[in-house]
């Protein structure tokens, strides 16, 4: 495991977590390719074949766009340090304009690529939902994470509380939970969270609602902007789970790199735990 177990001591007095959904407690990838076809098939004929192939790329890490960066929707390039890079990374004099969607995990891969190639929001969003949908399907198999309710139960067993707040739509979500053995895990859940925005409101309705302060409080995720930064910005400790290893963020309590090591973390923290 290679969780920085040494900041683990300073989850050892937090009386609630808040934990995200999508990338955060399932390990399942593969609907993004699904996602990624559903995306090719908005695209004119000729594209479709080099949008798959640049998302391939970025995935690997072989294209110019990286996690991390940003793109730029009305030049149709590339943000890095405030610079902007063309497709081909030669660098444009030009600032970045007001229309900037950042890249931290693979839906932001495959919706800015496609955004490049002439996808619309409309594109876009009806591509996401066919995706959730088949997410809600029997077609799409998911495992629970081995250990994660047992150890979420631990931590109850101790005073700990448990929140979820998703940006997913209810329905599917709920149907996700039902499949990972999670239903009922959490005491409050929030779904169209409209996270990063509104991420400091959940989050001061949580500690209204458990009477728990800012300190003693972990959002737990995926994302950066959506569920670390804020809550970092807020006084809360926080478990960050950088699966695609971008560049270190500061002020981060624990860094995981998989969501299956969330356990583990839990464990550790109900083992040292009072």
């Amino acid at each position: 495991m290679t969780t920085k177990t040494y900041n683990v001591s300073e989850l050892l007095d937090c009386r609630l977590f808040v934990l995200d959904l999508d990338g955060t407690v399932y390990e399942e990838t593969n609907h993004f390719s699904y996602y990624g076809d559903k995306l090719a098939r908005h695209l004119s004929a000729d594209v479709q074949e080099r949008y798959l192939k640049d998302v391939a790329d970025a995935l690997a890490g072989q294209h110019t766009l990286h996690y991390g960066d940003a793109y730029d929707v009305v030049h149709k390039a590339i943000v890095r340090n405030n610079t902007l890079l063309d497709w081909e990374g030669n660098p444009l004099t030009n600032p970045p304009g007001e229309r900037i969607e950042f890249v931290d995990d693979p839906w932001n891969v495959y919706g800015n690529i496609a955004v490049y190639y002439g996808a619309s929001a409309e594109d876009i969003h009806a591509a996401f939902a066919a995706t959730r949908a088949y997410m809600e399907s029997p077609d799409f198999p998911m495992q629970g994470m081995p250990g994660l309710r047992d150890s979420i139960h631990r931590l109850k067993s101790k005073g700990v509380h448990f929140a979820l707040a998703t940006n997913s739509p209810e329905p599917d979500s709920r149907t996700i939970l039902g499949k990972l053995g999670l239903t009922g895990a959490f005491e409050m859940e929030v779904f169209n969270a409209k996270k990063q925005v509104n991420a400091p409101v959940h989050f001061r309705r949580f500690q209204e609602s458990f009477n728990v302060p800012f300190e003693q409080m972990v959002s737990v995720g995926d994302h950066f902007r959506n569920e670390i930064r804020p809550a970092i910005e807020l006084g809360m400790k926080t478990i960050c789970i950088d699966r695609y290893h971008q560049p270190e963020r500061s002020g981060v309590t624990v860094i995981v790199h998989r969501p299956s090591e969330l356990a583990a973390v839990f464990n550790l923290v109900a083992d040292l735990r009072p």
